[in-house]
């Protein structure tokens, strides 16, 4: 588990997927861990607090509804050229 500040990445502690630190700034917690991240929470949810370790009752968790979208990177196929192939 990498913090922020300690020079090296960061990584979200739920699925593991490296987040920036100004997104670990910015959503994660005190001590700059990041609990949920775009790849495995919803934005409404992150911006209330899951990325930081917080209970968030107002939106439903992916989690509990897996087919839902849980996030836009969420099976997101990276591309070299940006032309969706």
């Amino acid at each position: 588990m990498n913090r922020l500040g300690t020079g090296g990445s960061t990584d979200c502690l739920h699925c593991g997927t490296h987040v920036t630190q100004r997104f670990a700034r910015v959503f994660g917690d005190e001590n700059g861990n990041v609990h949920r991240c775009q790849a495995c929470d919803s934005s409404p949810r992150l911006s209330r607090g899951s990325a930081a370790g917080k209970s968030v009752d107002t939106h439903v968790d992916p989690l509990d509804q897996p087919t839902r979208n849980s996030g836009a990177r969420v099976g997101a196929v990276e591309t070299e050229g940006g032309d969706g192939r």
